[in-house]
């Protein structure tokens, strides 16, 4: 049972951690473009 819940939040917590990796990728993608193709 505790083995269970113990891989239940390491899955949890490497799913959190995915999400926040590429939502951080996406934003610094969106500046480095900003900053390489400025609006007009």
């Amino acid at each position: 049972m505790w083995t269970n819940l113990e891989t239940a939040l390491e899955l949890m917590i490497f799913g959190m951690g995915g999400v926040f990796l590429v939502l951080f990728i996406l934003f610094v993608a969106a500046k480095l473009l900003i900053k390489f193709f400025p609006v007009n």
